[in-house]
């Protein structure tokens, strides 16, 4: 019985529960649950050594966390420092959730003006939170376009804002999610692609939409064109509808050993999240960094890195 539990709690993605509730809220935390079953799996072996009972179902249940530990590793390390491509131009792009316009204006203005990114990706923002950020940092002379139809809320959009020095870019929008993408082209892009998303969150209303989502990705990331994809996918490398769907793709997160740090939800320490914000390339560009930083006011934190555009 404690090796079944264990299994269903760290490994359900091996056994095609993983889109299924609750398994696929319970996955998305698979780094917590890894460390927390190994910690009492390794006590009950004491425990068990001393009593002389018990012994084996305990270190099996060690093995099963060894095994997700296995999993996981990889994330925390990173695939080494890629060389910059020779002639590739550097792309500071800043994704981040303003969890329905209520993250801070002036702290993200601040943030924006610091560090001076060329691509911002705002899902959870619509017509309001736009004209709040580009109001706040009018000396940054970015264009901005969002995916909401007029009036909605902004947890129904995506905004993104683009520095002038990217030239002459097209912004398109695309349906058939729940909440509409942006899909960004042209200008000193080249032929990449730009794509800002919100996919839909595997809750009770929502869950037949997420896998169906996750897999319209692979228009991006399997295309064999160069693109990027950012924002907040609601779905960690623990779900393999997200692994699925993103086949093709690099995970920045896990590229640069940041793999396995929470960007979800920021009200709780780091290790104790989930990776659900994501910045992923293919085709040509390379991501060389990731930095994740708090900002007051929304339950995600904030992607910042540099791509290497081809």
């Amino acid at each position: 019985m404690l090796v079944a539990a264990a299994v269903l709690l760290l490994l359900p993605d091996l056994l095609g529960l993983d889109g299924r509730l609750p398994f696929v809220l319970l996955i998305a935390l698979r780094p917590l649950f890894t460390a927390v079953v190994a910690v009492l799996a390794v006590v009950g072996i004491v425990r068990s050594l001393r009593r002389g009972h018990g012994l084996a179902a305990r270190v099996a249940v060690l093995a099963v966390a060894v095994v997700s530990a296995a999993v996981l590793a990889p994330r925390a390390f990173g695939d080494g420092d890629a060389p910059v491509p020779a002639g590739s131009r550097p792309l500071t792009l800043l994704s981040f959730n303003v969890y329905d316009g209520a993250a801070d204006v002036p702290t993200l203005a601040a943030l924006v003006r610091e560090r001076r990114p060329d691509v911002v990706v705002l899902p959870e923002a619509a017509e309001r939170y736009r004209g709040l950020i580009t109001g706040a940092v009018p000396e940054m002379g970015y264009r901005s376009w969002v995916a909401a139809a007029p009036g909605v809320p902004d947890i129904e959009g995506v905004v993104v804002l683009a520095s002038p020095g990217l030239g002459n870019l097209r912004a398109r929008t695309v349906t058939g999610s729940l909440d509409p993408w942006l899909e960004i082209t042209g200008g000193t892009l080249g032929p990449v692609r730009l794509l800002g998303v919100h996919t839909a969150a595997p809750t009770p209303d929502k869950i037949a939409s997420w896998p169906r989502e996750l897999a319209s990705l692979a228009r991006w990331c399997s295309s064999g064109g160069p693109a990027i994809v950012a924002g907040d996918f609601n779905a960690t490398l623990d779900h393999s509808a997200f692994r699925d769907g993103t086949r093709g793709c690099r995970d920045t997160g896990a590229a640069t050993g940041s793999g396995l740090v929470g960007t979800w939800d920021a009200r709780t320490p780091r290790v104790t999240g989930a990776q659900i914000d994501h910045v992923l390339t293919a085709g040509g560009p390379t991501a060389r960094d990731l930095e994740i930083i708090d900002v007051p006011g929304s339950d995600h934190r904030a992607l910042l890195t540099t791509v290497d555009l081809p």
